[in-house]
């Protein structure tokens, strides 16, 4: 196994054990919001038992026991009422903590759905997703052409520097062409629009595959960069916006282009793409 094959597992492990931390504080979370509801549902006093078995109609393994600790942390924390013979009820904190929770559940199956939707691979899929990004980024760009600081314009440039180097020595510059659209989006000064902006580019294959396609078809991408930077450091917001929807528009051109080049049936245009077909 080769230095690089050794780095590049003990990435993905690193990657494997921050999304289990993850996905253990959402677990525990929505453990705590479903508690909260089935206690507030339930319309009386609750032990730890009666909400045994109710959470395992929910399709909760959780022990009686555990239940009961988590229950005593709860009440300490002032938001259920001290246990009875009956069980225990919401507080008035309690019902504040489950309406926040709920919203906060909502948010997290909204944001679930927008992410699988970003690890779909069709040409649509594609496409939908740039067509999204024309509209923030190039709001982005604007913002960042009124806001962006002279030492930002600096980094925006270096970055265009280090992703040519990149690119010079055979490697995709993806990692500099999404730092590059982050470092712009927090110029912006809107920090909405910066979270949208990175959620947007989260997942490491949709950028590869966009740089991937664009390499293939011959597609200018430092040119863009340097575009929108220049713009940028005029502060001119409309040319600013032009120059990032100009961008995205040729990366949309691009798909096109490279769908038309390797599928001749326009059948297969809803098929998944396979990776390897970008080599």
């Amino acid at each position: 196994m080769t230095k690089k094959d050794k780095v590049r597992r003990l990435k993905v492990r690193s990657d494997f054990v921050v999304e289990n931390v993850r996905s253990t504080k959402l677990s525990s979370k929505q453990l705590e919001h479903d508690m909260l509801r089935t206690i507030n549902d339930h319309g009386r006093p609750i032990g730890s038992w009666t909400l045994h078995f109710l959470l395992r109609e929910q399709g909760y393994s959780v022990s009686a026991p555990t239940l009961g600790r988590r229950l005593r942390d709860l009440e300490i924390r002032g938001m259920l009422s001290p246990a009875t013979k009956e069980g225990r009820s919401l507080t008035k904190a309690g019902k504040g903590l489950l309406k926040r929770t709920d919203d906060e559940s909502v948010i997290r199956k909204s944001t679930g759905k927008l992410l699988l939707s970003l690890k779909r691979n069709r040409r649509k899929d594609l496409i939908d997703q740039l067509v999204v990004r024309r509209v923030i980024e190039g709001e982005s760009a604007a913002l960042a052409a009124q806001n962006a600081s002279e030492d930002t314009v600096v980094v925006l440039q270096e970055i265009i520097e280090d992703q040519r180097r990149a690119i010079a020595h055979g490697d995709m510059g993806v990692d500099e062409d999404v730092r590059f659209h982050e470092v712009l989006a927090q110029a912006s000064g809107n920090p909405v629009l910066s979270s949208f902006v990175h959620l947007l580019r989260l997942h490491p294959w949709f950028n590869h595959v966009i740089n991937a396609i664009r390499a293939k078809v011959g597609g200018q991408r430092i040119v863009d960069h340097e575009q929108i930077v220049m713009a940028i450091s005029r502060h001119d917001p409309v040319l600013a916006r032009e120059a990032m929807e100009r961008h995205i528009n040729q990366l949309m051109n691009d798909v096109e282009r490279y769908w038309g080049q390797v599928f001749n049936d326009p059948l297969t245009q809803a098929i998944e793409m396979d990776e390897e077909q970008l080599v």
